[in-house]
């Protein structure tokens, strides 16, 4: 039996968004595969309750939980900015822009004392918190599963004034790991043009092929599942906003998820729920999902998803963001606001047309993106054999 160490903020058995279903899916195949999980989160961190961790935990994928309670690193981090403002009065100069670092004294010390159960990996899903490898003395292999490009995430969110400093910590922390496993094959080929060290491998988020329940009606015309985050936000408001005055009138428009919150306006043909819980029945009910991102990086996972279903996807080109090929993918991709809705009335009208998408969809899940196509990956570096 292989002892693994998943190190990750949120209560991914919520799966509550796209990357909770990411991690997820990966826990779930490891134990599977006769391996060993604990699981070191956070409480007090955004958007993630543990209250009721042993009710999510029924399948018994979580071995072990430890909690490092983050309130800590906000304080930290808070004394950190006052004392670098004040240095930066006093002697005029500004320090580097670095990758956020979630890691305090209290977070290494909690980590070292969990390296005590002697894990053979160690695996981690945001950088934030690289710096907990940093000049540890431990022989367990060190596994890093890229979700986004995080340096580049800040500068597009305005989080960043610049990409090169960012960028400079990314790489810097990703020099811990022996492996980098990408969730997009954009990402994938970037670095390990610049870390030719390294080891890299593409994985697509880990989803079987589905097949819809027929005793459903299929009375679902748009669907689109969004986290709160900003680029969700932004990408819905854009669609009704620009996209759905350009819609037959007659067309229905799920929202589902906690980025509902965000759409203030009334529309009357919209259907808005903060929480899917069988999200099997309500794809088996979709004819459309849409990815109106306008921003991001990585492969969407709400993407992957409906794609294992078949359905047919219109999305901008961040919706393609991942996949080896941007124009080959059975996905319908357009910016323009006004083509992404006739796109849309297309499939609606056209039962040929729609047919013909849902082919190429399943063709092109089947051939790049299907579990059986890439869980090698994990089977290898896991050593699964």
């Amino acid at each position: 039996m292989k002892n693994v160490l998943l190190i990750y903020p949120h209560n991914f058995l919520e799966r509550n968004m796209g990357t909770n279903n990411r991690v997820y899916k990966i826990a779930e195949f490891l134990k599977e595969n006769n391996c060993s999980i604990d699981l070191f989160a956070c409480k007090n961190f955004v958007s993630t309750t543990f209250d009721s961790f042993s009710l999510y935990n029924q399948e018994g994928i979580i071995d072990n939980l430890y909690l490092y309670d983050f309130y800590e690193t906000r304080i930290f981090s808070k004394k950190l900015k006052t004392r670098r403002t004040i240095l930066e009065r006093i002697f005029n100069v500004k320090e580097t822009i670095d990758l956020d670092d979630w890691v305090t004294p209290k977070f290494k010390e909690q980590f070292k004392y969990i390296l005590n159960n002697k894990y053979d990996y160690i695996v981690m899903f945001y950088l934030y918190t690289g710096e907990l490898l940093n000049n540890i003395n431990d022989k367990s292999r060190k596994i890093y599963f890229m979700e986004d490009f995080l340096s580049v995430g800040h500068y597009v969110s305005n989080y960043s004034n610049e990409v090169g400093g960012p960028l400079n910590s990314e790489l810097k922390r990703l020099g811990y790991f022996d492996d980098i496993i990408c969730i997009s094959y954009d990402e994938k080929v970037f670095f390990e043009k610049l870390m030719t060290d390294k080891s890299f491998y593409f994985l697509p988020h880990l989803v079987n092929r589905e097949e819809k329940d027929l005793d459903l009606k299929n009375d679902v015309d748009i669907l689109f599942l969004g986290y709160d985050n900003k680029y969700n936000i932004e990408g819905v408001n854009w669609f009704l906003e620009c996209v759905l005055p350009n819609l037959n009138s007659e067309i229905n428009i799920y929202i589902v998820g906690k980025v509902t919150e965000h759409v203030k306006k009334h529309y009357t043909n919209v259907i808005k729920i903060d929480f899917a819980k069988d999200l099997h029945s309500l794809y088996s009910r979709t004819k459309i999902a849409i990815c109106p991102l306008l921003n991001g990086t990585g492969m969407k996972v709400k993407v992957v998803e409906a794609m294992s279903y078949g359905i047919p996807v219109v999305c901008t080109s961040r919706g393609v963001d991942g996949f080896p090929d941007k124009f080959k993918n059975g996905c319908l991709v357009s910016d323009d606001p006004v083509q992404f809705a006739e796109l849309i009335n297309k499939l609606l009208e056209d039962s040929i047309f729609y047919n013909s998408t849902s082919d190429n969809i399943r063709s092109y899940f089947g051939d790049i993106l299907s579990i059986e196509r890439n869980s090698s990956v994990l089977v290898d570096i896991f050593d699964l054999k």
